[in-house]
């Protein structure tokens, strides 16, 4: 039993199943065999190298799933920069007192806000 790839269908034959094997096939050893499911059991994909052989590529992105990722990373990093002018409880804080403020300390807490609304702003932007 002889394992074989070939580029031009992207498949692999086994010389004890198949009586004829593609003019382009090249031999592979089992542990190639195994390094390349492996890959696209991690979802790689499995397509010909430049010389012909069997390779593990990472996948291409759907424009969907490249939007999908990028904005989740938007996302994350707008929820960092919020947490950084002030955590949630420190927020819930700023709108509970936010009433009873005044002078320098009501100030304070509508930075706080505006910061933060610009930073949301900011996201909504990238994400559009």
């Amino acid at each position: 039993m002889t394992l074989h790839y070939s580029a031009r269908r992207n498949a692999f034959f086994d010389s004890a199943v198949q009586a004829e094997l593609p003019d382009d096939a090249r031999a592979i050893t089992a542990e190639q065999h195994q390094q390349l499911l492996a890959g696209q059991s991690r979802g790689e994909v499995i397509t010909a190298g430049d010389d012909g052989s069997p390779t593990n590529r990472a996948p291409v992105e759907t424009a969907d799933q490249l939007r999908a990722r990028l904005a989740a990373g938007t996302k994350r990093e707008a929820a960092r920069r919020i947490a950084a002018i002030a955590p949630l409880w420190h927020q819930l804080n700023d709108w509970r007192a936010l009433a009873a403020a005044t002078g320098d300390a009501r100030a304070a807490i509508e930075r706080r806000f505006a910061a933060i609304d610009a930073v949301r702003a900011a996201s909504n932007r990238l994400e559009a």
